[in-house]
């Protein structure tokens, strides 16, 4: 198609050029539903087909048999922090007693490692503000606690993980849950 020489026919080109461009992509968008999207199926218009169901597979869930093993990888032994040795004390076949070291003919022990948090304790710092009689006059002076340590009981580190501890505590709901939260948590005066 030849390029028009007129400088109004080339603008109205290249805007119908843009206008179907734009068509295009909202025709697009009008017939996308569930199969040919990523919208939920309760998302469709009235006249979508109705989802693809699958067949169900005759695999039972889980792993299939032959399957190579995902073992927990254990951590190296320099990051170990304790090391709990459990140790038989009679023989489970003829109940007669073991010696507590390793023999040259014992298996490596079996290895299972646990990961913990250590517990968290709040620092408190506790501000004295002290007074002195003078030797001169017998004044007493009192020092003064500033204002801005005044001004809050709670760090700016701490008041974060209280909102989030209370907003947490508040949406747990009734049983078994907040009773956990009520056990996880310190007292309120504990801080």
């Amino acid at each position: 198609m030849e390029t028009p020489a007129c400088p109004g026919c080339r603008e109205r080109d290249a805007r119908i050029a843009d206008l179907e461009r734009r068509l295009a992509a909202l025709e697009a968008r009008l017939n996308a539903n569930s199969s040919n999207s990523s919208t939920p199926p309760s998302a469709n218009p009235p006249g979508a087909p109705p989802p693809v169901k699958k067949k169900k597979s005759k695999r039972r869930r889980g792993g299939q048999p032959g399957h190579p093993p995902h073992l927990k990888q254990l951590l190296p032994p320099e990051r170990v922090t304790r090391t709990e040795r459990l140790v038989p004390d009679v023989c489970a076949s003829c109940q007669s007693l073991l010696p507590r070291e390793a023999g040259p003919a014992d298996p490596p022990p079996r290895r299972f490692q646990t990961v913990e948090l250590p517990p968290v304790t709040a620092e408190v710092v506790e501000y004295q503000a002290h007074g002195r009689t003078c030797p001169c006059c017998g004044e007493v002076t009192q020092a003064v606690i500033p204002a801005a340590v005044r001004a809050h009981s709670v760090g700016p580190r701490c008041v974060p993980g209280m909102l989030r501890m209370r907003r947490w505590k508040s949406s747990a709901g009734r049983g078994e849950r907040n009773r956990k939260v009520r056990q996880g948590c310190p007292p309120r005066g504990g801080i």
